[in-house]
């Protein structure tokens, strides 16, 4: 389920929330200290794009590489900058590589639709009654 303002982030979310927050302060000296609803909100943003760990950090590098003095990062900077890495790496990756992406993906899809199927039999639907 994509996040909303009335979800709660998964903790997988808020955990990359935190590390992207502790990226902006490693790289602003005067950044604030992340609070929870902070870390929650950003954290929506990040779930509604399914943006990972390793294409955030690189979006919080990426944000204060190409900003200066005073710069004050907002969710939608944070998410806009990781987009824009996830973009770049996913143009720029091999046929092979994107093939690779797309099957472990897949596979993951098929799995998690296995599970559903045996939970659903549990008591006694199909995953389309669910």
């Amino acid at each position: 389920m994509t996040a909303t303002a009335d979800h709660e982030p998964s903790p997988h979310y808020r955990n990359i929330a935190a590390q992207a927050f502790a990226e902006c302060a490693a790289h602003d000296m005067w950044f604030p200290k992340a609070n929870p609803a902070a870390t929650a909100a950003l954290a929506i943003h990040l779930e509604r794009w399914k943006l990972e760990h390793n294409d955030v950090i690189a979006g919080v590098r990426k944000m204060y590489t190409d900003n200066g003095s005073g710069f004050r990062p907002l969710p939608k900077d944070i998410v806009d900058a990781s987009r824009a890495v996830r973009a770049d790496r996913t143009e720029r990756e091999t046929t092979a590589e994107r093939q690779a992406r797309e099957d472990a993906r897949d596979a993951q899809l098929e799995a998690n639709r296995h599970r559903l199927q045996q939970l659903c039999q549990g008591f006694g639907k199909t995953p389309a009654d669910a």
